[in-house]
């Protein structure tokens, strides 16, 4: 790759790692609740993974019209999806029933659908030149290190009786709050939100490596969120953990990820090619999948980690090279990415969840390998013109 360099940390930069750190922290505290809300409410898995599908429609949503709307909102296009995260996590806490947590898994869905298009192509635009890789890894390791807290704290707030609703949604919301109130996160250039809203260069088409990469995110989202959502589930009704521990230690998962997004600058620059990179993501992320599946819970764990440290490169190195592939038009490259996420975390999930009520958990789950496999065979056929040569 490229055109890579050392990130540059300006207060605009860092505005935008910490609002990717409250995405980061309100993803995996979805996924830690959702056995507390099938227990609460007497839901199948399937229903219940309609709460991710909720969050996921928000994505979509964005994914159509975000560009539209960053253009017309300009500097308070940030701040607005900063409000509608925490919005969103508050009415889903305080809500009654399952309209009022639906409602607000879709707000907060429609605040992080904002982010995920706004951060990484303010990130992309800071980085210039070159596609923003190092920059958007930093981002992720951020929102990765932030999420390990959220099943930590909501599994401590249940094992003392607390409840989840508070670890659930004071922490982002105070973050949220600083940042709205103190710091002021970079927004994407506004000539190129400003060509967004003009129609100028509109109707010009993405190209072929775009969508490309773009089914390669829908592989990659769909494999994170499966075990995002679904880990604390998978231990505490596959492994037999308590509800406490089985919240806290999927924490792994995204600690895993943390680690391997926060070693993400010298692996992607000593990679080579990134299909190189992915593929050999992916061999680790299926070995810790076989290690997860096939041990007792102490090694169960351990086999989380080794699974988030495989997954952890595929969605920064993949958006990054994503976003590069359609330099003209990063606004809407952004909003097609979300639209990938969108799809993925709508579908992945709750695919999992009704395969689980249809047979069992444990053999649901390797819906998320499969993915890992479909990614790895399309990452080896791009790889292999230049091995034969």
């Amino acid at each position: 790759m490229g055109g890579i360099g050392t990130p540059r940390r300006t207060s605009g930069t860092l505005g935008l790692y910490a609002a990717f750190g409250c995405l980061g922290y309100l993803l995996t505290a979805l996924g830690a609740i959702l056995p507390e809300l099938r227990a609460e409410r007497g839901l199948p898995r399937g229903e219940v993974a309609l709460y991710p599908s909720a969050f996921a429609l928000g994505l979509v949503v964005i994914g159509f019209t975000g560009h539209w709307a960053a253009a017309r909102l300009g500097r308070l296009a940030l701040p607005a999806a900063l409000a509608a995260l925490a919005g969103g996590a508050c009415v889903m806490a305080l809500g009654g029933g399952r309209l009022g947590s639906g409602l607000g898994a879709l707000v907060l869905g429609l605040g992080g659908a904002g982010l995920v298009q706004l951060v990484p192509a303010a990130l992309r635009a800071a980085a210039q030149p070159g596609d923003g890789t190092i920059q958007i890894g930093v981002a992720n390791a951020v929102s990765s290190a932030a999420s390990v807290l959220s099943p930590i704290l909501i599994g401590a707030a249940l094992a003392y009786g607390l409840g989840w609703r508070a670890a659930f949604a004071v922490p982002p919301l105070i973050m949220a709050a600083v940042l709205l109130l103190v710091a002021r996160p970079a927004a994407p250039r506004e000539a190129e939100t400003g060509k967004e809203a003009s129609g100028v260069e509109a109707s010009e088409p993405a190209p072929r490596a775009f969508w490309s990469r773009w089914l390669d995110l829908v592989l990659a989202v769909g494999v994170e969120f499966c075990m995002v959502f679904w880990a604390a589930d998978f231990l505490g009704d596959v492994k037999g953990l308590g509800s406490g521990a089985a919240a806290t230690l999927s924490a792994a998962f995204v600690l895993g990820m943390a680690a391997g997004r926060a070693a993400s600058a010298p692996v992607v620059r000593g990679a080579g090619r990134p299909d190189r990179l992915l593929a050999g993501a992916a061999l680790v992320g299926v070995a810790g999948f076989a290690i997860l599946w096939a041990s007792p819970a102490p090694l169960a764990v351990a086999g989380l980690l080794v699974a988030g440290l495989g997954v952890a490169l595929l969605y920064p190195v993949i958006l990054g090279q994503a976003l590069g592939a359609w330099p003209g038009r990063p606004v809407r490259a952004a909003a097609r990415c979300a639209l990938a996420s969108g799809v993925a975390i709508g579908v992945a999930p709750l695919a999992l969840g009704v395969l689980a009520d249809a047979i069992t958990l444990r053999a649901a789950v390797f819906v998320a390998p499969a993915l890992l496999l479909i990614l790895l065979a399309r990452c080896a056929r791009r790889l292999r013109p230049a091995t034969n040569r």
